[in-house]
């Protein structure tokens, strides 16, 4: 039975991680080890920490200097010793069975390299989250993986973790293509598994400024060049269109 290693990266999001470490606890399979990474929190976060490390023995909590959450993602899983990796952030969740059926789905199919599956929102707002399929193309134009999709250790360091040039946000599209551009395969479970908290914190508006959103799509587009030049100008096309249309959102709702 393949281990799996959930780091769960914490910035004052302490409020939370109880809900997010039950979900875990609640998981069908059995061979998990949590890893939960606190990224110098400034709110209470560490003394919620200090108590979950007395009921929870089991769970290894690091704390460190405020380093972004790429930096806080690759220590929590440098600190891993699991076959597959799942993140998950502090404020979201996942449904019982999402561990067990992923490991059955890269146990079965080596090819397979990246595993995700239905999901909906929660929190203030209750609706399912309409995800449309994570083909190459439509990922080369738009995320379409939430944060929280198993992968296999063994490819995450061949492809070098989470980049610090994309600390500004969408590092997990980034992985996402990295892993695609690596020859495997995606998998999407049919049943709803994954729980995502929809909030408006200071990183997310921080990466919908106009400059740092066109700084992230042009740095996906220098990390995955190769891939962008198979798929062709149209791609290009639908990219700036996307670009264009997301940026008038923005600035629009932001005056």
């Amino acid at each position: 039975m393949q281990k799996v290693s959930v780091i769960i990266p914490c910035y004052n999001q302490g409020q939370y991680l109880q809900e997010a470490i039950n979900s875990v606890k609640n998981s069908t399979y059995d061979n998990i080890e949590i890893i939960v990474v606190n990224d110098g929190s400034t709110d209470n976060t560490k003394e919620i920490i200090d108590n979950l490390e007395n009921e929870y023995p089991d769970i290894k909590f690091i704390t460190i200097q405020n380093s972004g959450v790429c930096k806080t993602r690759n220590l929590g899983i440098a600190n891993s010793t699991g076959d597959y990796i799942l993140p998950l952030d502090a404020d979201d969740k996942i449904g019982t069975e999402y561990i067990e059926k992923a490991v059955q789905v890269l146990d079965n199919n080596k090819n397979t390299g990246l595993v995700y599956c239905n999901a909906e929102f929660f929190g203030s707002i209750q609706k399912k989250w309409d995800l449309k399929p994570a083909t190459t193309e439509n990922m080369l134009v738009q995320n379409r993986i939430f944060p929280s999709a198993m992968f296999r250790k063994e490819t995450f360091n061949q492809i070098g973790g989470y980049k610090p040039e994309m600390e500004t946000g969408c590092e997990d599209w980034e992985l996402w293509l990295s892993i695609i551009e690596s020859g495997a395969e995606i998998y999407k479970l049919p049943e709803t598994l994954f729980y995502y908290r929809k909030s408006e914190n200071e990183r997310t508006k921080i990466s919908h400024r106009p400059l740092n959103y066109i700084k992230i799509r042009l740095n996906i587009i220098k990390f995955h060049k190769n891939l962008y030049k198979q798929y062709g100008i149209k791609v290009y096309f639908k990219l700036l269109f996307m670009v264009v249309k997301n940026l008038a959102y923005n600035i629009y709702n932001n005056f």
